[in-house]
């Protein structure tokens, strides 16, 4: 059997945080990191020379698989 927590009461009261308040709690989150971690998270931007699978359309697979 689990256990779970009786509903808190003020549930109700709790707001979501507004996007700027999100900004500034992620700001001060990865403000802690240390740098490996911050070369672990780090998003690259979209390089456009950058290789990526190749893409083939299925109807191209279709015409060389038919006779």
């Amino acid at each position: 059997m689990v256990a779970f927590p009786q509903a808190n009461p003020d549930d109700d009261a709790m707001v979501d945080p507004t996007p700027q308040e999100i900004r500034e709690r992620s700001r001060a989150i990865r403000q802690r990191w240390s740098e490996r971690t911050r070369k672990r998270r780090r998003v690259l931007t979209r390089d456009p020379n950058a290789w990526s699978v190749p893409m083939i359309p299925v109807d191209d697979i279709a015409a060389a698989l038919t006779p």
